[in-house]
């Protein structure tokens, strides 16, 4: 049996841990698996040459890339050491054996690395290597694993479940493939396309998304104006690359606040977005490894009986469970801190009966200021005015939510909320890959206001990008135009302004799309993927609406259980998975790296892909 796996970062090193693991237990003849990636083991994010500045946005300790036993599974649980673990136990020894360009700043960094330390990328980089040869030992002579340092870039069906794998200027037969091709590249907007000819035409620099390990950050002098167009997790990355990554330095004060030297080599920073305020920062990491909070609305018993029954529920339902857990959990918190004089216990059980409920907290003498206010955390701009306003309100956010998320993810109210936000992440994605709300209401609730939301919330980098942002603002390195973000064009530069405070217009020299731009496989340069599309091999995931109307999204279709791919007819391609990014849409927040102990949503699809690969029979 030939296997292909195409794309070598964590899923598809997962996918062939498992595939040795199921091996062991069933044994195949003559198993031939290659991995296929241009950009080598740990794909193009996690490559280890990259800045070490660019760190993770999960702790080292919960990382992993082994299964454990709250993995529901059929696979054989073989565990292994976290991110942590390893670098503790055998980082130094493997980093010096194999001489990486960056040897001492690792080496200085597993030394000063804690359970509560976010690593750099180039060091889970280094953990996926290490992991890949460790899986490479003690192989039985009936299997054989083969790297290609090469891009595939087409499949073709031969006969049954057999496939032609195109990659360079060679093909080879396969009987099963696994792809976990990342974010790739989109092809140009129009606006982008416009953006980029007046750059050209005027001298300006106009960068597009990408990873920040990838952008050509030094076509931004020194002392220019430069615009970062986004204000989540790549413009942390961004904001780094163009202040800390240029010898600027930070410095940590005695009150525990940061302030920032800068090293003249900066340029002047301004920054917007939609929304128009930095992600919230995650939580001081308080719970141990596998620790969750009890989920009473959005259950693991409801979404189980609902699966089961193949039942729906509205939108709004969803939603409202949703903010059931995230409100019980802050008002927990909140009155066992502060409201002393009233029965937590009683508080609770009346909070359970109608989270969402106004009176329950008058009844219990909650202050209006104290108030779960979700309209308030969308907007939190608030009265402001102008961009004055908007400058001392941006402050005060910051410094509260600095402040808030280092009370704790077991303490802080609002820190804890927004870990149960996380927490229901599992059951959200049932909800979404089994179809438990209609399509009308996927549309509406989920892709038309709550993926934002939750990302603002939930999705947001370590306290340490926050104080830094706000050193570098007090530092006047940074400025924060608004919300509604707009970029025009004058006679010689980009203009800047935030519509709502629209009283302060910026010129800047250069534009930087500092975001991830939407997955989109019909707009992908992937020529894997545009071949799968034109052959009719895959086809984009499609919304059907009560009207009759469908809207097609940018996801790659695939089985609701197995991940097979769905080719152009409605018809599951055999033995042919497509899982990660590419299917956003089709399931939710594919991206991130597993955790240990939670039955991590990729170690469980690690292991059912492994299995069917091995077992197929038509």
């Amino acid at each position: 049996m030939k296997l292909a796996l195409i794309g070598a970062g964590p899923r598809n090193l997962m996918a062939l841990e498992r595939l040795l693991a199921w091996n062991r237990r069933m044994p195949v003849k003559n198993l031939d698996i290659h991995l296929f990636d241009p950009a080598g083991i740990a794909g193009r994010v996690w490559q280890p040459d990259q800045p070490q500045e660019l760190i993770m946005n999960s702790l080292a300790a919960k990382i992993t890339l082994f299964t454990d036993h709250t993995i529901e599974m059929e696979g054989p649980v073989l565990p292994g050491p976290t991110l942590f673990e390893w670098s503790q136990r055998s980082g130094n020894q493997f980093i010096l054996e194999h001489h990486y360009q960056n040897e001492k700043a690792f080496l200085n960094e597993i030394s000063h690395l804690t359970t509560n330390s976010y690593a750099s990328r180039g060091l889970f980089g280094i953990y996926q290597e290490w992991y890949y040869q460790q899986l490479l030992k003690d192989l039985p002579d009936s299997v054989t694993v083969t790297f290609h340092l090469e891009r595939v870039t087409g499949i073709q069906r031969l006969t049954g479940h057999t496939y032609k794998v195109n990659f360079d200027d060679t093909a080879e037969t396969f009987d099963g493939i696994s792809m976990a091709l990342g974010e790739g590249l989109a092809q140009a907007s129009d606006s982008e396309k416009e953006l980029a000819q007046f750059a050209s035409e005027n001298n300006l620099t106009y960068l597009r998304s990408g990873y920040a390990a990838e952008q050509n950050f030094d076509k931004i002098p020194a002392k220019s104006n430069v615009l970062l167009r986004g204000l989540g997790l790549n413009f942390m990355d961004a904001m780094i690359m163009l202040t800390a990554h240029r010898g600027g330095n930070f410095q940590r004060l005695d009150d525990d606040s940061l302030i920032y030297k800068p090293s003249g080599t900066e340029p002047k920073i301004y920054a917007g977005s939609g929304r128009g305020f930095p992600y919230h920062a995650r939580g001081f990491d308080q719970k141990s490894i596998g620790e969750t909070r009890p989920l009473y609305f959005l259950s693991n018993q409801i979404v189980a009986h609902m699966i089961d029954k193949q039942e729906q529920m509205s939108g709004q339902k969803f939603l409202d469970l949703i903010y059931s857990d995230v409100i019980c959990t802050y008002y927990t918190k909140l009155v066992a801190q502060k409201y002393t004089g009233v029965s937590a216990h009683e508080f609770e059980q009346a909070l359970q009966k109608d989270p969402l409920s106004q009176q329950v907290l008058d009844d219990y003498g909650i202050s209006q200021e104290d108030r779960f206010n979700l309209e308030n955390l969308a907007h939190p701009e608030g009265n402001a005015k102008t961009a004055d306003d908007l400058q001392k309100v941006m402050i005060q956010y910051l410094e509260k939510d600095i402040a808030e998320a280092k009370r704790g993810n077991k303490m802080s109210p609002f820190s804890s909320a927004m870990e149960t936000l996380r927490e229901l992440r599992t059951n959200i994605r049932k909800v979404i890959t089994y179809k438990l709300i209609s399509d009308d209401d996927y549309a509406k609730y989920i892709l038309g206001g709550f993926n934002s939301l939750n990302s603002f919330l939930a999705v947001g980098p370590p306290i340490l990008r926050l104080e830094q942002l706000l050193a570098l603002i007090k530092a006047g390195v940074v400025e924060i135009l608004g919300p509604k973000l707009t970029v025009e064009t004058n006679q010689q530069h980009f203009l800047a302004y935030s519509k709502q405070f629209s009283d302060r217009k910026v010129e800047v020299d250069g534009v930087i799309e500092a975001r991830l731009a939407s997955v989109d496989i019909r707009i992908s340069t992937n020529p894997l993927i545009q071949d799968l599309l034109e052959t009719g091999m895959a086809r984009p995931y499609e919304l059907h609406f009560k009207d009759g109307s469908t809207k097609q999204l940018g996801s790659m279709d695939v089985t609701t259980e197995t991940a097979e791919m769905i080719d152009n007819d409605g018809n599951p391609v055999p033995n042919v998975y497509i899982w990660g990014i590419s299917t956003e849409g089709r399931h939710w927040l594919t991206n991130g790296s597993p955790i240990p102990s939670v039955n991590d949503v990729r170690l469980r699809m690690a292991d059912m892909i492994a299995n069917q690969m091995l077992s197929y029979s038509e």
